[in-house]
């Protein structure tokens, strides 16, 4: 009886104790969930709305770790990580830019040991910002084609949040980015490269007008740098054009950047001065910046800003200067420093017709002792 006791007491304490770690569980996850859902509704909003991507992007390095460890909770960190790991590339591209700009420097000095060791830092960063882009993508994709029981780039979810929209447009950005970084990198982190064809067609899922022409563009960039994509579609410059037209009113400049990566990589000079003048023009004073999306606009900016200096140190050893999106260094113009060098105009007293005859005698006052 003593026995049967002891072990009736033994299946109770056992039957306490799961509940209670159970329990427990249920109220991590539940608890990691609500932090995930105050974030998504009150603080993506602002960190979306703020226009300083260095912040931005530090913040996404900072955070990351901290957003993903929610998912070992049972929670689901997807939206917040799309925007987090697409930042903390951000700051992997700055530095691999860096390191490219070090690297032209040092090739046109004809410094090779320094040229080579720029040319790694380069790939390492382009490494870094491939994995972290991509890891963005992987998690988008598969919780997406869960959620909404699709494949991506073969039909469109029903997405009626605005939130999922804007999720599903970065994550399509950082799969097309990463695939592109990963390709500087020298193909470092193995970032499949059917990834642009997916969102070639995922883009068309996008509201073009409400999103600021940026899934057009993005379609366009594509036509131009993948071989037999652009068959069957509109002119993809012409499309970009249109896109950035649609930009410039919504006030994210998204589709400028685009246009400026296609006009770098196809290596035209007209091209890629024709994308600079224009983004340098639609930040014009009275031009708009949507105070939603402060923080995509400033990152397009960057881009821009990032191809110009690129150009600029390719062709002169040194970045773009203040205007030199809009002027270029072969432009036939003078500045107002060079004007204080020419000689002033010669008045008409000082011209050969009028010069009085020379009798010998100075026309001078004398000098007084």
């Amino acid at each position: 009886m003593s026995k049967l006791l002891q072990a009736g007491r033994f299946m109770v304490t056992a039957v306490i104790a799961s509940s209670v770690l159970s329990g427990c569980s249920y109220v991590v996850k539940t608890g990691a969930n609500a932090t995930l859902a105050f974030s998504e509704k009150h603080v993506v909003p602002p960190i979306l709305a703020m226009g300083d991507t260095d912040m931005t992007c530090n913040s996404g390095n900072a955070l990351t770790p901290a957003v993903m460890a929610t998912k070992g909770m049972g929670a689901d960190p997807t939206k917040m990580a799309v925007l987090l790991y697409a930042s903390a590339g951000m700051c992997a591209e700055n530095h691999a830019l860096e390191a490219e700009l070090r690297y032209l420097r040092a090739s046109k000095d004809g410094k090779v040991s320094e040229a080579q060791d720029a040319r790694i830092e380069q790939k390492r960063w382009a490494a870094i910002a491939a994995e972290r882009q991509y890891t963005g993508y992987q998690l988008f994709a598969e919780r997406w084609q869960a959620k909404y029981k699709y494949k991506l780039g073969d039909s469109c979810p029903t997405m009626h949040k605005d939130l999922d929209q804007t999720v599903y447009l970065l994550g399509m950005l950082s799969g097309l980015q990463s695939m592109t970084n990963d390709i500087n990198s020298g193909g470092q982190a193995n970032v499949p490269k059917d990834i642009a064809a997916i969102v070639e067609r995922g883009m068309t899922c996008l509201d073009n007008t409400k999103f600021w022409g940026a899934p057009n563009a993005t379609r366009a960039v594509i036509w131009t740098l993948l071989p037999g994509a652009g068959e069957g579609k509109p002119d993809p410059y012409q499309t970009l054009k249109q896109s950035m037209q649609i930009g410039e009113q919504k006030g994210v400049r998204l589709s400028h950047a685009l246009y400026a990566v296609a006009a770098q990589a196809s290596g035209d000079d007209t091209k890629i001065r024709d994308a600079l003048r224009a983004y340098a023009a639609s930040r014009a004073e009275e031009k708009p910046v949507n105070p939603e999306f402060r923080l995509i606009d400033s990152m397009a900016g960057q881009m821009v800003q990032g191809i110009a200096d690129r150009y600029w140190t390719e062709h002169t050893g040194v970045r773009a200067a203040d205007d030199g999106m809009s002027t270029f260094w072969d432009d036939q113009t003078s500045s107002a420093d060079d004007e204080l060098f020419e000689a002033p105009p010669s008045s008409e007293s000082d011209t050969p017709d009028s010069a009085p005859a020379d009798t010998g005698t100075s026309t001078q006052p004398p000098v007084k002792q």
